[in-house]
């Protein structure tokens, strides 16, 4: 039967949980781009182990990886063998079965010392290395690929305590391993964002109490378009966005109308629309500009050019968004203050946004990037 949380405390002495608590407290600081390396430097402070390694294993595909604390040079014949061999690993099956529900296993609970040097695994990678005993254990499943934690030793086996230190650490290294991946694909999703650099579409993922955890450049410059005082930069969202969050997420009250619908924002002859996502305390907006008037007798390129320019960006930004010459852009301007019967950029600003709601400085300032994500 396996044991309870409260008996694995219990039958440990003080220093181990200290030590415990600390490695635990250690991986908050773990900065986000040295998520594998700190957290095996973290895992060895808790059990001590000659190599930490993370390995994250598709079976089905037989594709394995790994990161390893220390680094380890091997030599490509070792490389060879550990990729023949891998997948007879004695612990690979016990570790799929433990999916979900099972603790940390070690080699000398599934295997005989004697049994384990008979294996070509064992003959060919392991034995030249002088690893002898090992111990592993599930972090994290994901569409049949298997992240899991490897020790391994040199010298003595692993002992009762460092397996029972090591359960306990488990399903928060698990949550620290969950926790940064989750950062790592966001920050990827916000780059893929950024990078369509002309997109009308603007997206701000909400923080607790309506603060902006983090924001795309459109959203910046839809925001700052369409709003008088705008305060995204100190992580607020301007007033009257978090007045309409406010009542979207107040509770339901028969005598008090409720707002359900979009927001939605007009200057001169543009509309902003903000749409909430809710997802528990927090969510997303998604900041869509349109023009209800008719659309001026512009070209599509014509009509990417002047929206850039408006939102501040220089002939040589536009350009590089474009993926044309600065010449090349200034031809187009030149083509749509003829078309529109205006002589400069602010002029074709006021136009596209009407007077009210043109971006202060579009001749000459280009937004700056800004934070793409919280602290």
């Amino acid at each position: 039967m396996a044991r309870t949380y409260h008996d694995l405390v219990t039958g440990l002495r003080a220093s181990d949980l200290k030590r415990l608590l600390d490695a635990l407290r250690d991986c908050e600081r773990v900065p986000a781009g040295e998520a594998f390396p700190q957290l095996l430097e973290v895992v060895s402070s808790v059990v001590p182990a000659d190599v930490v390694a993370i390995k994250t294993v598709n079976p089905r595909g037989r594709h394995f990886d790994h990161h390893l604390h220390p680094r380890v040079e091997v030599t490509s014949d070792l490389e060879n063998a550990l990729s023949r061999l891998f997948f007879q690993h004695p612990l690979l099956g016990h570790v799929r079965e433990a999916v979900g529900d099972g603790g940390p296993i070690r080699l000398s609970d599934v295997l005989s010392t004697r049994a384990w040097r008979g294996q070509p695994l064992y003959q060919e990678f392991y034995r030249p290395q002088g690893i002898e005993h090992q111990m592993m254990c599930v972090l994290n499943t994901y569409h049949g690929t298997i992240t899991c934690l490897g020790l391994n030793r040199t010298g003595g086996d692993f002992s009762d305590t460092d397996r029972e230190l090591l359960e306990l650490a488990q399903p928060y290294l698990a949550a620290f391993l969950r926790a940064r991946h989750a950062t790592a694909w966001l920050e990827a999703a916000l780059a893929t964002l950024d990078g369509a650099d002309g997109g009308a579409h603007g997206l701000v993922l909400l923080g607790p109490h309506s603060t902006i955890k983090t924001i795309n450049r459109t959203a910046r410059m839809l925001l700052a378009a369409y709003f008088t005082s705008p305060t995204h930069e100190d992580r607020a969202l301007p007033g009257e966005l978090v007045a309409w969050l406010a009542d979207r997420r107040r509770l339901p009250d028969p005598a008090v109308p409720r707002l359900t619908g979009d927001y939605v924002a007009e200057r001169g002859g543009r509309r902003l629309t903000v749409r909430l996502f809710p997802h528990g305390a927090c969510g997303a907006l998604l900041l869509t500009e349109s023009s209800p008037r008719p659309a001026a007798p512009l070209t599509a390129r014509e009509s990417e050019v002047l929206w850039l320019v408006a939102h501040g960006r220089t002939s040589v930004q536009t350009a590089r968004t474009l993926r044309i010459s600065p010449r090349t852009v200034e031809k187009h301007l030149a083509n749509i203050y003829t078309k529109l019967g205006v002589v400069s950029r602010t002029e074709a600003a006021l136009h596209l946004f009407g007077q009210a709601g043109a971006p202060s400085g579009a001749d000459t300032h280009a937004p700056g990037p800004g934070p793409l994500a919280g602290p």
